[in-house]
Parts: structure tokens; C-alpha cells; sequence
């Protein structure tokens, strides 16, 4: 038993001098634009404004809801896509009604 908590303090440790390593951006600022899009801007100077029917269309929740046709991929209700709120979701994550 001991050796395996060696083991998994040991991994822990290794990931996080990995992670201190990778020089990842830090989130300055995230605004919602009722309806229309998110604005994110990183610390590092990166903005980005992402519209409601992009994230509407490239979110993983989205997979369900993609049909093909052809190699084409169809996502409907895809047009007039509003954004009223955003809550925090866990540690990372945001979720759009």
C-alpha cells in the first residue's frame, strides 16, 4: 500500500512540473454580448468575439444534434441562436442558455 501512494505522489509531482512548464494563457476578461456573441481576451493580448451560432455549431453538447448529409455535417436550429446568460460551470467550463 505504501509503495502505490509513493507511485501516485510521485506521478502527481511529475504533473505538476509539466504543468508548471507549459506556458499556458491565463483568462483576462470573458463578457457576454446579449444575444450575440462572447468576448475572451487572454492576458497574453489574444482577443477573441465568438458568435452565438459558432459556438452553437462547434459545441461538444452540438454532437448530438449533427446529422450528415453527404460528408457535409448538418447541425438545425443553427440560425437564429441567442446567448441571454452564462454561468460558471466546475473549474473551467461556462454554460450558454
Amino acid at each position: 500500500m505504501a509503495t502505490r501512494f509513493r507511485l501516485v505522489m510521485a506521478m502527481q509531482r511529475t504533473i505538476q512540473r509539466i504543468h508548471s512548464l507549459v506556458d499556458t494563457p491565463r483568462l483576462k476578461s470573458f463578457s457576454l454580448n446579449a444575444p450575440k456573441s462572447v468576448d475572451v481576451e487572454y492576458a497574453n493580448g489574444i482577443k477573441f468575439s465568438l458568435s452565438a451560432e459558432f459556438l452553437r455549431v462547434y459545441s461538444p453538447a452540438a454532437d448530438g444534434k449533427i446529422r450528415s448529409i453527404g460528408s457535409e455535417k448538418v447541425i438545425s436550429g443553427r440560425r437564429h441562436v441567442g446567448i441571454m446568460s452564462a454561468e460558471p460551470v466546475g473549474n473551467y467550463g461556462d454554460s450558454f442558455r
